[in-house]
């Protein structure tokens, strides 16, 4: 019965924290030093977010952890779905990312790796999510693949659909050859993630 219970706080915590209403911001790291045991942990973890009838993202994970003091979930293995106008407009895979259960901020790391529907590729280390503003950032090195270009440098803001991107520093753009690019796109993908 105990476990019904958590199943209905969860559900009503997670419908609560949809609410389109601007929410306090609150920091997705833990504090230094301090170790804390999940309140719930999940195998297969699935969370959807909407803005009043929208689908704006699919948080997919293999496993992933709930700290409901912090007002967090740590996830691993994780995969999201940006959505526009009722279709999928993106996809990030990562190596671990965490959620803010009020704000819906997210953090992606290791092996950040983010694909549009029209083929534009995003690659860095860590990518936050700013739920409030719908944009994507980081202040780590990237690159950016869109065809036959291919932009480094550091730092970024970008939209969730990677139309309109912003590198902010050390940008360099280089075009690759077609036999380049056709020798990169039948190459394995050795160490990419889907």
């Amino acid at each position: 019965m105990r476990g019904f219970g958590l199943a209905v706080g969860l559900l009503v915590w997670f419908l609560v924290g949809c609410s389109p209403e601007p929410q306090p911001n609150i920091n997705l790291a833990p504090a230094v030093g301090k170790v804390e045991e999940p309140n719930l942990m999940f195998e297969g973890f699935r969370m959807v977010s909407t803005r009043g009838a929208q689908r704006e993202y699919d948080f997919i994970a293999r496993a992933a952890q709930i700290f409901e003091r912090d007002n967090m979930a740590r996830a691993q293995d994780i995969k999201i779905i940006y959505w526009r106008q009722g279709k999928p407009a993106s996809t990030l895979t990562a190596r671990r990312g965490f959620v803010n259960t009020v704000t819906h901020d997210m953090r992606a790391e290791q092996q950040v790796v983010m694909v549009s529907q029209e083929g534009a590729v995003l690659r860095t280390e860590r990518l936050h999510w700013d739920n409030l503003r719908g944009r994507i950032y980081t202040e780590l090195p990237v690159t950016v693949e869109r065809g036959t270009n291919v932009m480094t440098g550091v730092g970024l803001e970008a939209d969730s659909e990677l139309k309109h991107i912003e590198v902010l520093s050390r940008v360099n753009i280089r075009v690759r050859s077609l036999k380049e690019l056709k020798s990169d796109l039948a190459a394995p993908a050795a160490g990419k993630r889907p």
